[in-house]
Formats: C-alpha cells, sequence, structure tokens
C-alpha cells in the first residue's frame, strides 16, 4: 500500500531505475506505450489509481459522466489518488479531462491524471501544476458522446491493464504500473541500484574505462 512517504521514496527515483528494479526482482515490466506522454514535459508523478472506464454512446440522452464525477469523491479514501481513464479510440480528439477536472482532482486530493485518450486545457493545466500523462492533447468537446460505465474496475491504458489500487509512477521518460505489493521490494532494490549508477558515472567521469569501474564498483545490484 502507498503511503506519503513511500510515494517520496518514489519521486527521488526514475522510471527507469524503477524498471531496472523490476527486472532485477524478475518482475513483469510493466511500461505504458510510448505513446503516453506527460502534458508538461518533465512533469513527474505518482500515486495509487483510481480507475475510469468511458465507452462510446450514440444516443445523448444516454450520454452520462456521472460515474466519472464519482470518481473523484471516492478518491478521497485512497493515499495520493491519480485518475486513469480509458477513452474509446474514436473519442481521442476529444478531451475528457481538463481544468474543470483538474479542479476536482485538487479539491479531492489527486495528485494526477493518466489518460487513454485526450487532455485539453493545457495551459490551465501547466498554471495549476497538475500532472497529467495523455495519448493526445485534443480541443474537442466529448460531453453527449461516450458515457462512463464503471469506475473501480479494470481499464486498459496504453496497452497494459491498470487495476484500482496499483501504483503509478511517471516522468519524462515515460510511465510504468506497479503492484503495491512489490513496492517496497522495488524501491529499495531502485536506491540501490541508483548509488550503484553514482559510483559507476563518478569513475566515468574520473576517466575509468567500463572495465576498471565495475571491478571498483562491483555488480549492479
Amino acid at each position: 500500500m502507498l503511503t506519503i512517504e513511500k510515494r517520496d521514496a518514489l519521486l527521488k527515483l526514475s522510471t527507469p531505475l524503477v524498471v531496472d528494479a523490476m527486472d532485477r526482482l524478475d518482475l513483469p515490466e510493466r511500461v505504458l506505450d510510448p505513446a503516453i506522454r506527460p502534458v508538461v514535459p518533465f512533469t513527474k508523478m505518482a500515486g495509487t489509481a483510481v480507475t475510469v472506464l468511458l465507452k462510446s454512446q450514440p444516443n445523448p440522452k444516454k450520454a452520462n459522466l456521472e460515474i466519472y464525477s464519482q470518481a473523484f469523491e471516492a478518491g478521497q479514501g485512497v493515499c495520493c489518488p491519480i485518475m486513469v481513464v480509458e477513452v474509446p479510440k474514436e473519442h481521442h480528439h476529444r478531451g475528457i479531462f481538463g481544468e474543470g477536472a483538474a479542479t476536482m482532482g485538487l479539491q479531492n486530493g489527486f495528485v494526477g491524471a493518466l489518460i487513454d485518450g485526450a487532455v485539453r486545457d493545457t495551459h490551465d493545466l501547466r498554471r495549476m501544476n497538475f500532472p497529467a500523462f495523455s495519448r493526445t492533447i485534443a480541443p474537442g468537446y466529448i460531453c453527449g458522446k461516450v458515457e462512463a460505465v464503471s469506475s473501480g474496475e479494470p481499464v486498459c491504458i496504453g496497452g497494459t491493464t491498470i487495476e484500482a489500487g496499483e501504483i503509478i509512477f511517471a516522468d519524462n521518460d515515460g510511465v510504468v504500473v506497479m503492484d503495491p505489493a512489490n513496492l517496497d521490494a522495488i524501491i529499495e532494490k531502485a536506491r540501490a541500484i541508483q548509488q550503484w549508477e553514482h559510483i559507476m558515472h563518478s569513475l566515468f567521469a574520473e576517466g575509468c574505462s567500463s572495465d576498471d569501474a565495475h571491478k571498483k564498483a562491483g555488480p549492479m545490484p
């Protein structure tokens, strides 16, 4: 389970370090499609997934987003929630997350958004310092065209299934998903790798060859 302390520890790492740690621990690599990018370059976020699934709804009268709105309130009981939304591909040119959603998110403790679809109001998101990662950025209007059909159920984001409660960590290199049961081990291993890399890179800067540096630093943890 995520805590503020563990989140702070993650934010001092990077997605490459976390993925390297997962590999060393023989855990599956759960890296999202590289098309999922930060709306504001070099944004970083870490938190717990709150999932929402959207479906196309040709009948505007049935295109209800109430479940999506309620998901923001559900985040109040979660440590550092991140809104994770799966959007139908045919609506990836229409923004589901913008200034209004970010405002609701901040009011309910959300620390970011992960959207397999479009984000809009990007100037406002930057001004608000609200981290968002998405497949596209587009100004299209989505209300009346999709229906929120579930919250708290698995969603597919960037080719990876994400369940509510899983840990999301994202930076400028990409987005990785972790099982909370493995979080402590991943952080510990990533920290060890980070320290080892610092030694290795310092040796390189001193002019050491790769072989000599490995002899001095020892094997990668």
